[in-house]
């Protein structure tokens, strides 16, 4: 843009975008439309709105599925004003993802790597496209590189600390999730993927500790509610009754606003109820919803991988078993 001001506001969206809170998520949003009015033919503010909407589903409780088309149509518009800009490309192949087109996600990742070779986002969220796909080696390749790009980026070492534990690799997580922790304790997301190893690997009272961080620091007070409630539960009655009340919580919490289906589905495995797992697993076929790509890499669904209902439910999902 030739514009100053809209450079600035484009450049405020960008800043609060990065810090990926609710409230800074939605300032960002403010500065990219902002931008857009001051500069109709503002590029990468449109594909900075996009990225909004890409993220979203993970700091508010929203469906992916529902706000993936506004993604879409801002990375469109991005790259009808400049078709050659690799972070349309990027935005273009997440809001793909969630709409489960998997071949043009993973086409449009690629463009954009071809296009910007340094983009750390990108080298990101195809690490997240590649390790939900199951991909394992590859996608710590690109984590990896992110974090090489921006040895100082939250997000980018989360996401590499997640990469090892969809890996197995639970002592390489654990040290990463510390390290970034170490970096800003105050990172609400790093303290929500630790507490998730912690759940896979049978540490029960560190799981719900770090959850209760977790919710406490992103401002989250529903979801802070259920992590209190579960660690009362446990202290008293220990796991399955744990499991049991977080099932009954989140179905209220569903009344009252968006909630991730398969997300109790993964709970219900958590206790090995197998028709409850694959009844819930339906209902989030249904949303949609963004839960299910993890189907092929969380641990919890592991028992369940010879079971032909998560084999059509791959089929049906457009992802190969």
């Amino acid at each position: 843009t030739k514009d100053p001001e809209a450079y600035q506001l484009y450049l405020k969206g960008r800043f609060y975008w990065e810090k990926r809170t609710p409230d800074s998520l939605e300032k960002s949003r403010d500065y990219f439309n902002q931008a857009i009015e001051k500069d109709p033919n503002y590029a990468q503010a449109y594909a900075g709105l996009a990225g909004y909407y890409i993220v979203l589903s993970d700091y508010a409780p929203v469906s992916a599925y529902e706000v993936a088309p506004k993604a879409r149509a801002a990375a469109q518009k991005a790259l009808a004003i400049d078709d050659a800009l690799a972070e349309a490309h990027a935005v273009l192949a997440g809001a793909y993802q969630n709409l489960w087109e998997w071949d043009s996600a993973e086409r449009e990742f690629r463009h954009a790597l071809e296009l910007d070779p340094n983009s750390g986002s990108t080298h990101q969220w195809y690490g997240l496209f590649l390790s939900y796909q199951a991909r394992n080696e590859e996608a710590l390749v690109q984590f990896k590189r992110a974090v090489e790009i921006d040895p100082l980026n939250l997000t980018f070492n989360t996401d590499l600390g997640g990469g090892y534990a969809s890996a197995r690799q639970y002592d390489l997580a654990l040290d990463h999730f510390k390290k970034t922790i170490d970096m800003d304790p105050s990172y609400a997301g790093a303290h929500s993927n630790l507490s998730n190893v912690y759940l896979d690997m049978g540490k029960y009272d560190l799981w719900l500790e770090e959850w209760k961080k977790a919710g406490t620091l992103s401002g989250d007070h529903e979801d802070l509610a259920v992590a209190e409630e579960a660690a009362r539960v446990y202290a008293k009655l220990g796991f399955r009754p744990t499991i049991t009340r977080i099932i009954e919580m989140e179905k209220e919490l569903a009344q009252r606003r968006y909630v991730d289906s398969g997300f109790i589905a993964f709970y219900y495995a958590d206790i090995g109820d197998r028709d409850q797992t694959f009844a819930w697993l339906d209902k989030a076929f249904s949303q949609k919803a963004e839960s299910l790509q993890l189907i092929k890499s969380t641990k919890t669904m592991d028992p369940f991988h010879s079971d032909p209902r998560y084999i059509d439910l791959l089929k049906r999902m457009g992802l190969k078993p």
